[in-house]
């Protein structure tokens, strides 16, 4: 499988740190360009702004040690403010918590350190940053004429907006310069394969024209890197017999793979009628009656709504909300000890259904979120299914229930 995991910051806590104007605009603009031209798929929800910690970045790259699999791909795209220690000339991504210290910061050994750890047979770290190219120690070129024997080899490679010096964020609205020429080369090809170095010297060469930056990149070293390259492929919609496309009955009615995903993670794997498989390089959805190349289940809204009894229980750590904030839930109020899971059609065109829990006819909200903020159970899904899995992983995640 081909993966994407997005990080972008725009607005920092430590007004210390300027706000960016594209960062977000960039990292949207790359992750629909190959989820939707190169079939590639987010592994995990994009970290943006307030989401983009540093405890839940470095969690989030670490997650990957355990989600990723030794034949999967994965793309990690940071968008953000990044800094070089004066005397060591080490870099660091700066997180959207950090204040104006370096121990705040994520320096490019742990990120190395959590690489290390990575099964996936190619890891891209692209970086759009300032001083982003202190990653790198030692650069290549092409060193493989044929796409198949570049797809074959194991690979870690880095891709930088620049080497140690301050790069352009772009005009607003517009994008950085990088990003810019790296969204218009992916998005204008038309060759059937791209090579990683390909895309990286189109890159430069666009980069340099338009600014005065210049991108830089290289293999990372000791992490496994074979000599290998990602290979860009463009998506063959032609045979829709058997591919997953959006306009498949099933997916109407089904939860979609990446929820499908996150629930067997959870152990959620009771058998369903339905199942992900993979034949070829598709991912289809088939009865599920065998377990050759079954990759999860795909289940239907009866099934994922079986996870979720009728009534949650709550307790004094439960909030219900009203229109500018949280009551806490009192002991008067716990004479009523539980919360109502309910499923609705609502006039939100692109994600109709959702899911929601409600005390007294108002939603409940659990505990605090790490960021300080409570955590609503409201859900969307483009069906039924997938609102009640979104509702299913947030219960989980409040140990409001268990997987079965």
């Amino acid at each position: 499988m081909k993966y994407i995991f997005v990080i972008a910051i725009d607005k920092y806590l430590d007004k210390s740190f300027s706000t960016l104007n594209n960062a977000k605009i960039d990292a949207e603009r790359v992750l629909k360009i190959l989820t939707e031209k190169y079939g590639f798929q987010l592994l995990q929800d994009p970290l943006f702004d307030e989401n983009a910690t540093r405890k839940r970045i470095i969690e989030s790259l670490n997650s990957l040690t355990t989600l990723l699999r030794p034949d999967d791909w994965i793309i990690i795209y940071f968008a953000g403010h990044g800094t070089i220690h004066p005397k060591t000339k080490k870099g660091y991504w700066i997180p959207q918590d950090a204040e104006y210290s370096v121990s705040d910061y994520i320096p490019n050994s742990t990120i190395i350190d959590i690489i290390q750890g990575v099964e996936a047979k190619h890891l891209l770290l692209i970086s759009d940053s300032c001083f982003s190219g202190t990653f790198l120690t030692q650069i290549r070129g092409v060193s493989e004429k044929y796409y198949d024997k570049l797809i074959e080899k194991k690979s870690r490679w880095y891709f930088s907006s620049g080497r140690t010096e301050v790069v352009s964020d772009g005009e607003p609205g517009v994008g950085s310069p990088f990003a810019v020429a790296l969204s218009e080369i992916l998005e204008q090809s038309d060759s059937k394969q791209l090579s990683l170095t390909e895309l990286f010297a189109a890159v430069c060469k666009q980069t340099g024209i338009t600014s005065k930056q210049q991108p830089i990149y290289g293999y990372i070293g000791e992490t496994g890197h074979q000599g290998g390259e990602i290979v860009f492929e463009l998506q063959d919609n032609s045979d829709t017999d058997n591919k997953f496309e959006l306009d498949n009955e099933l997916q109407k009615i089904v939860v979609p793979f990446e929820i499908a995903i996150k629930l067997r993670d959870l152990g959620f794997s009771q058998k369903s009628i339905f199942g992900y498989y993979k034949s070829d390089k598709k991912i289809v959805i088939q009865k599920n009656t065998t377990t050759d190349n079954l990759l999860c289940s795909a289940y239907i809204f009866d099934e994922v709504a079986g996870f979720i009894p009728e009534e949650i229980d709550i307790d004094e750590n439960a909030f219900i909300a009203r229109f500018d904030g949280y009551d806490k839930v009192t002991k008067k109020d716990l004479q009523y000890s539980y919360a109502e899971v309910t499923y609705q059609k609502t006039g939100v065109l692109e994600k109709p259904f959702m899911a929601i829990c409600r005390f007294k006819g108002r939603m409940v909200a659990f505990s605090i979120s790490k960021e300080g903020l409570y955590n609503n159970l409201i859900r969307w899904g483009h069906n039924q299914a997938e609102a009640a899995g979104e509702m299913v992983i947030a219960l989980t995640e409040e140990k409001k229930i268990m997987s079965k």
